[in-house]
């Protein structure tokens, strides 16, 4: 039989008693989400690019390892060719910011301050295209000219 003295009294949970949570498992079903780039004029910048591979990993729990991957398995054409004649991108002690550092060295855009200048002061709305859009777009181009400085003096 029980102990009437210990039967009614309510039992604390000790730290050990939580349930254990079961790791979050990788999602590369959003590998889809992210699409192919080339490295060429009309791709995708290479920043959302990589903000969308990073967005995804995020959410899917992926490694640097799995971005790396997932980065690589979505190359085409010139971004290929790089990846290719570039061994240390496939090194495994590379770390992601490393990957990454490489491809935005390589792809940077070559266009100066001054032309994003003047693509911004002469920007002009498109026929069909709404103000809001417009206005996105004239961002993306302010965006560009004015550089990003991390140094509080500049």
């Amino acid at each position: 039989m029980s102990d009437p003295v210990t039967q009614n009294v309510p039992t604390q949970n000790a730290p050990n008693d939580v349930p254990l949570r079961h790791a979050a498992s990788k999602d590369l079903s959003l590998v889809s989400l992210v699409l192919k780039w080339s490295g060429g004029e009309t791709a995708l910048p290479i920043n959302e690019f990589f903000d969308i591979i990073e967005g995804s990993a995020a959410i899917g729990n992926w490694t640097e390892g799995d971005q790396k991957q997932v980065c690589a398995l979505k190359l085409t054409d010139a971004a290929r060719a790089f990846y290719s004649a570039t061994p240390e991108l496939r090194d495994p002690n590379n770390t992601w910011q490393d990957f990454k550092a490489r491809f935005l060295q390589r792809f940077r855009d070559v266009r100066s301050v001054q032309y994003h200048f003047g693509q911004l002061y002469m920007a002009r709305q498109q026929k069909g295209e709404t103000a809001q859009e417009f206005l996105d777009r004239c961002r993306l181009l302010a965006k560009r000219t004015v550089p990003c400085a991390t140094d509080p003096v500049l």
